[in-house]
């Protein structure tokens, strides 16, 4: 299935190994193969429900091009053999990045079967075919070339941190810029960053996992990290997977070196695209972002909004339940961002951790 245009990373293995009780799925039918990965979970006690635990990479992934037409009759015999595992709900996504042609058909079958569509906004940078002196020039605004000038002038310089070794050499560094951003960010105590052993574990383990897949890119100012992001790539799509900074550094542009580096390397090395996450709400709408700084930082750079659809099917009465009572937790994540920062940090402090569980399971 790798070989499948559609296919990215967690599509090949790191959904199964990342994911509790993920499982890839496979569907047969008129000599075509799909592979879904799915996870199964009980939800209360009185909920069966299932997702792609990847918010919106990893959908139906059809074995070729030529399979794309026949994505509605698997998605048929999916909901069959759910419904016969008794289960109540399905949510899963078209990534429209990856095929204009294969999400369409996606939309128009789950909009038939009266899915709920919840549209996200994911921020990507096209980089196929462009060379990095051409989105210097016409992508990248001017504060930001300037910026990244002004990171140069300051001694900063960028480096790859590509293996277990090189991880534990930078290990007290690294933790030490999750520790200034989380307190940054009012999030202090978030799991698994703040806790050092287990953060080297983690890391070192999914090096071991995904190999040359899986890059630490840092931001060096005088022998230390100011710095870093994790990236995952695979057939053509150079995914930021995560960004800290050291507060104390962030005059001297640590992360818009670590963006130049990285736009730099998407283009010498052919990806298609470099994703940097996504928003709940499109740019310059009525509701504005819960990070409109990240947001701000990510268009200077020439990062554009592609619309994914979030599909919530429900398979039963009780799916059709739990379908609104996750659409109504979109609306009130979406509509947060109308409360005054002050009032949502001390909200912040008083989640409970009953509520964290809760609503873990809510995020699909």
């Amino acid at each position: 299935m790798e070989h499948s245009p559609f296919s990215v990373l967690h599509h090949r293995y790191e959904v199964c190994v990342y994911e509790d009780k993920a499982i890839p799925l496979i569907i047969r039918g008129q000599n075509r193969r799909y592979l879904l990965p799915l996870k199964i979970m009980d939800v209360f006690g009185s909920f069966r429900v299932s997702f792609s635990p990847i918010y919106y990479y990893a959908s139906l992934l059809p074995e070729s091009d030529d399979a794309v037409e026949l994505t509605p009759v698997a998605l048929d015999s999916l909901v069959s053999f759910l419904r016969k595992m008794r289960v109540d709900y399905l949510s899963s996504c078209a990534p429209t990045f990856l095929s204009r042609r294969y999400a369409v058909v996606l939309d128009s079958w789950f909009r038939e079967h009266k899915a709920n569509v919840q549209v996200v906004y994911a921020h990507v940078l096209p980089t196929e075919d462009m060379t990095f002196e051409e989105i210097w020039k016409n992508r990248f605004e001017k504060h930001a070339r300037n910026q990244v000038r002004k990171a140069e002038k300051e001694g900063v310089n960028v480096i790859k941190i590509n293996t277990e070794k090189g991880i534990d050499e930078w290990i007290e560094d690294i933790y030490q810029c999750n520790l200034s951003a989380l307190k940054r960010q009012g999030r202090v105590g978030a799991y698994p960053d703040s806790y050092r052993n287990v953060l080297q574990s983690e890391l070192i383990s999914t090096k071991k996992h995904l190999g040359g897949y899986f890059n630490i890119y840092g931001a060096v100012y005088r022998g230390r990290l100011a710095a870093y992001m994790i990236t995952r790539e695979y057939k053509g799509l150079l995914h930021i997977n995560k960004a800290m900074s050291r507060t104390k550094f962030l005059r001297k542009c640590p992360n818009d070196a670590l963006i130049n580096a990285l736009v730099k390397e998407a283009c010498e090395r052919g990806f298609r695209w470099i994703d940097y996450g996504f928003d709940r709400v499109k740019r310059g709408g009525k509701i504005r972002s819960l990070y409109p700084t990240l947001q701000k930082f990510k268009f200077k750079f020439g990062f554009e909004e592609v619309p994914v659809p979030i599909y919530r099917l429900g398979l039963s009465p009780k799916g059709k339940f739990l379908r609104a009572l996750y659409s109504c937790r979109e609306t009130l994540v979406v509509n947060s961002a109308r409360i005054p920062s002050s009032i949502r940090a001390f909200l912040l402090k008083v989640y409970v951790p009953r509520q964290r569980r809760f609503f873990r399971f809510l995020h699909v």
